[in-house]
């Protein structure tokens, strides 16, 4: 009886065991054949047709931007792509893409993926604007990117963007010349390094078809154009990495309002700051009508100079430690107006002036 219990455990020990075997084989095969299809895929993305092209930059420090002189259209699959003009601080990236396209089609749905890296290979972002709803492709593009550039790590893809956040929008369009302008706008989480050399490569160029199906339901779809790559060149003038950011502070605090952080470069005004009671504001915006929510927000915190004029905010967001960012469209110029912070809570309202930080 003891025999016939001993050798039936140890059916069952053994029937466990290889069920065990099995699940390892079959957890090891599929990472392998994830690895191997990954490889396949990488492969085929290096393989795909890649036209290199240098640039000279003319910098003008007025408008404080570099124009791209004499380039023309570089073609491939019928599409022509040229960049028009860079501009760089230590905050943002801006580049200016000029499309002539050979397809009828919504230019202003225009989509394209991008990658901005220097010299050193610090990677200002990758950007995949042509996989609307497709995750796993647009995780395969950073991927392959910095394989190609030889600094992928296989933990964090993401991580060695020197980018908070960036992205393309539509400038204009000429329908009748079938071209179409973009820029690429990106925000830096610290700062720009003043990089010597900039590349912008350009890929995955088509646009996001926009219909309406059952119960008004939208439907996108992606529609390639090519399967190119455009890769650019451009030596940095040393007069655009003459830069400097300024740090500001408060003449006199502001009860209700700390404020950890203020910048001012050639382009924008960034402030970071933590206010309960904006936050609140902030918090109740989902309840507000059309403008009343940032109507709200100027009346509470806005900017003015010692000329009267009121600076309109760009953009915001929360950040860590429970703290707001919020930038405006102020320049270095506007320094010498003398600018004012106005912060209003209730029936109170306080003033103070904004002063270089030494």
């Amino acid at each position: 009886m003891k025999k016939e219990k001993m050798k039936l455990w140890n059916k069952i020990v053994v029937g466990i065991l290889v069920i065990i075997l099995i699940a390892i084989i079959g957890i090891i095969a599929y990472k392998l054949y994830g690895l191997i299809d990954m490889d396949n895929r990488f492969q085929a993305f290096e393989k795909i047709p890649t036209v290199e092209t240098k640039g000279k930059l003319s910098y003008d420090k007025e408008k404080n931007f570099a124009k791209v002189e004499g380039m023309d259209y570089v073609f491939q699959d019928g599409i022509g792509v040229k960049i028009d003009s860079i501009n760089i601080t230590d905050d943002t990236f801006k580049a200016n893409v000029n499309f002539k396209l050979n397809k009828e089609f919504d230019y202003k749905m225009l989509s394209f993926s991008y990658v901005v890296y220097d010299e050193n290979k610090n990677i200002y972002q990758i950007f995949s604007g042509m996989h609307f709803g497709e995750n796993e492709k647009y995780d395969y593009n950073a991927i392959f990117m910095e394989k190609e550039l030889g600094v992928y790590n296989n933990k964090d893809i993401y991580s060695l963007y020197l980018a908070n956040s960036g992205g393309i929008g539509n400038i204009s369009v000429n329908e009748n010349e079938k071209t179409a302008i973009n820029d690429i706008h990106i925000e830096t989480r610290d700062k720009f390094p003043k990089s010597n050399k900039i590349y912008i490569k350009i890929f995955d160029i088509g646009y996001l078809d926009v219909s309406k199906g059952e119960n008004d339901q939208m439907n996108i779809k992606n529609i390639d154009l090519s399967n190119s790559k455009w890769l650019f060149e451009f030596n940095i003038p040393d007069e655009m990495n003459k830069r400097e950011t300024i740090n500001l502070k408060l003449a006199n605090e502001i009860p209700g309002l700390e404020i950890s952080k203020i910048t001012l470069t050639e382009t924008k005004f960034v402030m970071n700051f933590k206010s309960e009671e904006y936050l609140n504001l902030i918090a109740s915006g989902k309840d507000m009508v059309g403008d009343e929510f940032r109507r709200r927000c100027e009346e509470m915190l806005n900017i003015t100079d010692g000329e009267g004029n009121k600076y309109q905010e760009g953009s915001g967001g929360t950040i860590g430690d429970g703290g707001y960012s919020v930038s405006f469209n102020i320049t270095k110029k506007d320094l010498a107006k003398k600018l004012f912070i106005n912060f209003k809570v209730g029936d109170k309202e306080y003033k103070s002036e904004l002063i270089e930080s030494k």
